[in-house]
């Protein structure tokens, strides 16, 4: 809905305190308090009865979209436009929204396996396999194109942590996959634990920027 629509702004997405300023030009975070344009052209799509929200601003020949609101801890995040047409197209689904960020790796591995994925933020864990040691024996396999590390290790360049035994898998000189057994960390998150076994990792598509996710 477009805000000139609107008769009365949200002030709140649950533990988010959303601020209006025709001062704003970008959207940003700190700490609860989320700042948001107030700009006529601006469309605001309340997700989980308001806890969450889609934006889309177009702004001259550009785009911009933005997902935020609370998660366990508020949040806010640029995401690429086509996350608004696929909203829009799937007739306003919420569900269809949140299904289009799950990374088709987890998806794809979940459904063969029937494990349910588990979720950290915008980090995305899909269970590869329960068998003991089968991290050490895959990076023999695979030779120098897998690299362990047995210490804190941060997880797709992002803010999350890994800390266990993670199994990176190169091609081409580009990190393209991450298994974690262990417990993922992340500021504003509690830890995931993936002792069960071995978890492939992989983060929500269609963000901006990747490695600043919030």
């Amino acid at each position: 809905m477009y805000l000139f629509e609107m008769k009365d702004l949200p002030k709140s997405a649950d533990k988010a305190a959303l601020e209006w300023d025709r001062g704003v030009r970008v959207p940003s975070r700190e700490g609860k308090r989320i700042a948001l344009p107030l700009d006529q052209r601006l469309c605001y799509f309340p997700l989980q009865e308001g806890r969450q929200f889609l934006l889309y601003l177009p702004r001259g020949g550009q785009r911009e979209a933005w997902f935020g609101g609370t998660d366990e801890e508020p949040f806010l995040v640029e995401m690429n436009p086509e996350v608004i047409e696929h909203f829009l197209s799937s007739s306003g689904s919420a569900e269809a929204f949140y299904n289009y960020l799950v990374p088709e790796s987890v998806t794809t591995l979940s459904g063969e396996t029937g494990v349910p994925y588990r979720r950290q933020g915008d980090i995305f864990a899909a269970r590869f396999c329960g068998e003991q040691y089968f991290e050490k024996r895959l990076a023999r396999l695979l030779g120098n194109r897998a690299n362990v590390h047995n210490s804190r290790f941060r997880v797709l360049g992002t803010r999350h942590e890994a800390r266990g035994t993670v199994v990176t898998i190169d091609e081409g000189g580009v990190q393209s996959k991450t298994l974690v057994r262990g417990t993922i960390e992340a500021p504003d998150h509690k830890p995931l634990v993936l002792d069960d076994g071995i978890y492939l990792l992989d983060q929500t598509r269609h963000i901006v920027h990747p490695t600043k996710a919030d």
